[in-house]
């Protein structure tokens, strides 16, 4: 009877650990269903993100391209509204203008030759 007594309580503790098992097994499938989902909503939330600071950074860029290019079509008017006026000036002044363009002749000659 000691030995009944015995198998029975050992079956009754086989019973319990195999049902603790399955407990375990069924919250960690449980769990790693949960930390699939948490990383796929992360993921969707950090590419929604990317996508807005990309957008942001386009919308950026193009501005600061379009105020280059107004500023760049600025300096060229200017350029040639200086060029013309340098130009009438030297055409009235031809021997001053000779004088000056030869001194910075000579001036970026002795440059260049110290190096």
């Amino acid at each position: 009877m000691a030995q009944n007594q015995t198998a029975e309580h050992e079956q009754g503790l086989g019973t319990t650990a195999t049902g603790v098992l399955d407990d375990l097994k069924s919250g960690a499938s449980h769990l790693a269903e949960r930390a699939a989902t948490t990383v796929n909503d992360t993921l969707d939330t950090g590419r929604e993100y990317a996508g807005r600071i990309r957008e942001a950074g386009q919308n950026l860029a193009e501005g600061v391209y379009q105020t280059g290019h107004r500023r760049a079509e600025e300096a060229a008017f200017y350029a040639e509204l200086g060029y013309e006026e340098v130009r009438d000036w030297a055409r009235s002044h031809p021997s001053q203008a000779l004088g000056i363009a030869a001194g910075i002749g000579l001036l970026l000659g002795i440059l260049v030759a110290r190096r």
